[in-house]
C-alpha cells in the first residue's frame, strides 16, 4: 500500500556549498598560476637568450669573416642563426640571470611574452647585448 520513497541524492543546500567551496579554491589559485606562468615565460626567455648567445658565438667563430664583431639574429622556432650583419649598439648588457619578469629587452617585457627572435650583438671587446622581438 504505502510505497517507500527513494530519497537518494543531494539537497540543493549541499550542492550550493560544494559550488561555493570550488569557487573559493579557484579564486585563490588564479593569482598563483598567473605568477607561475610569468616565471615560466621569464625562464623560457632566459634559456632562449643563452641559446642565441651560444649559437651566435659559434656562428662568429665558424664564419670566414675576419671581423670580431657582429649582429646575429636567432630564430627560436627553427633554432637557426641568420647571417653576420653590421654591428650597432643594442639595448641591454645586463646579465641574463639578473633579469626579472619586468625587465624589458627591445620593447619585450620578458615576463609577459616569450620572444620569438633574438638579436645578439658581439662587439670587438667581447661585450654581448641582446635585443628581443615578439614577432
Amino acid at each position: 500500500m504505502f510505497k517507500k520513497l527513494n530519497k537518494k541524492g543531494f539537497t540543493l543546500a549541499e550542492l550550493l556549498i560544494v559550488v561555493a567551496i570550488i569557487g573559493v579554491l579557484v579564486a585563490i589559485s588564479i593569482p598563483i598560476f598567473t605568477a607561475q606562468l610569468q616565471k615560466a615565460r621569464l625562464a623560457t626567455n632566459q634559456a632562449n637568450a643563452r641559446a642565441a648567445y651560444a649559437a651566435a658565438t659559434a656562428a662568429l667563430l665558424a664564419s670566414d669573416v675576419t671581423a670580431t664583431e657582429g649582429n646575429f639574429e636567432y630564430t627560436v622556432s627553427t633554432a637557426s642563426v641568420g647571417t653576420l650583419q653590421a654591428y650597432d649598439e643594442l639595448g641591454t648588457t645586463t646579465a641574463i640571470n639578473s633579469w626579472d619578469p619586468d625587465t624589458s629587452v627591445g620593447g619585450v617585457v620578458l615576463g609577459t611574452t616569450v620572444a620569438k627572435k633574438w638579436t645578439v650583438a658581439i662587439s670587438k671587446d667581447g661585450e654581448v647585448s641582446f635585443d628581443a622581438s615578439a614577432t
